[in-house]
């Protein structure tokens, strides 16, 4: 968390929010998740106008008129919020989830960015645009989840590589399919009527194909409500996301089935959480 949709969220709303917007200067209290020298980076953004943002599975870049790009990873707890002279008095910033900022990227109109962290584990880093790709914690990304390129025969020729391994780690290797986390990882396979534990070389052509459609369906319907809030999750606007009153199984453990009735639990699998309807996923 954040996964694919809480990440396009933040990259589509921050593209229409500072792109075209030059920045003043960086500011951080966490130097130890700057990954390059800090007095380069500062350097680097110094000046720099932002061209556009985009989106690698989980990592947002930022794209500057001067040959690099600023690389972000929110990891487990990470938002960034967009603040202008418009909404710095929102009532959003009142809430303790975003009070916990780390990083600031502040332009020279005076509106900024800030990188709240509750848990400190998220990242800024930058490099040449033209070496995005090769980013040490983008190159070795899998085809993302919501490409065009990520067809059924594709996936399907992912459980012909992996053949032992559960449909449900599949879903999780970001090195196979960049974007999908727990939360989507739980809906998918729910929406599908897959068991998590089945051997992923053990589906059938038209479990395949259903599988690839709701993995599709339940991202893009995700995208459209700007994310999952699970607690810490938050938009550029400070806001909850609202696919979490979609959600079928993650979280629901000990709730019955919206389906069936039958009582929703939750597993372990591959160290992770995973939430399964015993009935609808045998």
């Amino acid at each position: 968390m954040p996964e694919l949709p809480e990440v396009q969220t933040v990259v589509t709303q921050l593209r229409k929010k500072i792109t075209g917007k030059s920045i003043q200067s960086f500011w951080t209290d966490w130097e130890k998740k700057v990954l390059e020298p800090l007095p380069k980076l500062r350097k680097l953004v110094r000046g720099a106008t932002v061209l556009g943002t985009r989106r690698f599975g989980k990592t947002i870049v930022i794209d500057l008129d001067n040959q690099y790009s600023i690389v972000i990873h929110l990891k487990m707890t990470g938002h960034l919020l967009y603040k202008d002279e418009h909404n710095v008095a929102a009532r959003e910033w009142q809430d303790p989830t975003n009070q916990f900022i780390h990083h600031r990227f502040t332009f020279t109109d005076g509106s900024r960015v800030d990188f709240s962290d509750m848990r400190k584990f998220g990242w800024v880093d930058i490099c040449r645009t033209a070496a995005v790709e090769q980013h040490r914690h983008i190159e070795k990304l899998g085809i993302d989840a919501l490409s065009q390129d990520f067809t059924v025969d594709l996936l399907a020729s992912f459980t012909q590589r992996y053949p032992k391994r559960s449909i449900g780690l599949l879903l999780l290797d970001q090195e196979t399919i960049a974007g999908i986390g727990n939360i989507y990882r739980s809906e998918v396979l729910y929406r599908a009527g897959i068991s998590p534990f089945r051997p992923a070389l053990s589906l059938q052509p038209k479990e395949m194909e259903l599988l690839h459609q709701k993995i599709r369906e339940v991202l893009r319907e995700a995208v459209k409500l700007r994310g999952t809030t699970d607690g810490d999750f938050r938009d550029t606007e400070g806001k909850r996301g609202g696919f979490q009153t979609r959600l079928f199984v993650y979280a629901r453990a000990g709730e019955p089935c919206k389906r069936c009735g039958t009582i929703i639990i939750r597993k372990k699998i591959g160290q992770r959480s995973v939430f399964i309807c015993p009935d609808c996923q045998r």
